[in-house]
């Protein structure tokens, strides 16, 4: 694999100082210059009187393979098409409408069974008062013959292993800006379709840029800040409440003040926005989880209400 400017967690790959200008650079940078190809599938049908053994194909089926080593990657009917390498850089192009894109990471997992490319849309947002960037992402995610087909998605996940992998095809299973091409001839026909469903993740992210600069515009006094995290963060009913339960409150209560003071969030933290993103920092990762499969749950997978009640918490104390 390959990544721009910063080196993955898992400390392998090439790391570039700058954006690969083109879809072969960035494929022969990312151990992508294979492409997997479809063979026939034999099977025993007897020996010969010499004893040697006779195959014959099978009907209906084809074999995905790498085209530099020849390795099984899938077995698949025949009416599977693969989209290669090339064509992935192809669709990627035609979508965005533009030649020169800029692939942010790129790679290989499982041998080869699954790929990937991240493209960095050069539509940053920052806001007011916030020092920090966030970054729009355009991915496509490409199983060879497994469930899962090829996959243009917009995400905010920068993919650099199977766990980011996998993370991004959740995170796009839950929001909805995904686009699937089926392995099947014919897949270019589509294309005006994920233009269409591109545009879309793209009018998603204007949206919440609206709503961030709004909410950056309502001022919030310190009263109000300890109203919002006495309400995020309740306390259960006098007589029903034992010491312990009251400390864990306290606790976290405590956190929440602590993310507000902290560098991700002081600049704005005297704002609605600050208060929703301290919300959000604290329920993905300061939050206490049962297992990592409910922290995956709650962060990836599913809606997190508490989001949405953060969100109609400080609507609800800026009138207060």
């Amino acid at each position: 694999m390959f990544s721009v400017r910063e080196m993955p967690w898992h400390r392998e790959g090439l790391v570039l100082d700058q954006h690969p200008t083109t879809w072969d650079e960035a494929r022969r940078l990312a151990g992508l210059t294979w492409d997997p190809i479809t063979e026939p599938v034999y099977e025993l049908s007897g020996v010969d009187e010499a004893g040697h053994p006779l195959y014959a194909p099978i009907a209906g089926w084809q074999r995905i393979a790498r085209s530099d080593t020849s390795a099984t990657l899938w077995i698949n009917r025949e009416s599977y098409a693969v989209i290669d390498h090339g064509e992935m850089g192809e669709l990627m192009e035609a979508v965005l409408a533009q030649p020169n894109v800029q692939w942010e990471t790129a790679g290989v997992l499982d041998q080869g069974r699954s790929v990937w490319c991240l493209v960095l849309l050069d539509e940053p947002v920052q806001l007011p008062g916030d020092d920090t960037m966030t970054l729009p992402y355009l991915a496509i995610t490409n199983r060879h013959g497994q469930p899962g087909g090829c996959t243009l998605r917009a995400t905010a996940v920068r993919i650099v292993c199977g766990n980011t992998f996998r993370a991004a095809e959740l995170e796009g299973d839950r929001t909805g800006t995904t686009f699937s091409f089926i392995h099947k001839r014919g897949w270019r026909n589509r294309l005006e379709e994920a233009r269409q469903a591109v545009t879309g993740a793209r009018a998603e992210m204007r949206a919440y840029e609206e709503l961030a600069r709004e909410l950056l515009t309502l001022p919030i006094s310190t009263r109000q800040r300890e109203l919002f995290i006495a309400e995020f963060i309740p306390m259960p009913p006098v007589g029903l409440v034992t010491d312990r339960v009251a400390g864990n409150v306290e606790e976290a209560r405590g956190a929440v003040r602590t993310i507000l003071a902290s560098p991700t969030t002081a600049p704005v933290a005297h704002t609605a926005y600050g208060l929703v993103q301290a919300a959000g920092e604290y329920l993905d990762h300061v939050r206490r989880s049962r297992s990592w499969e409910t922290k995956l749950n709650r962060t990836l997978i599913k809606p997190e209400p508490l989001k949405a009640q953060a969100l109609k918490l400080a609507r609800e104390v800026v009138a207060s």
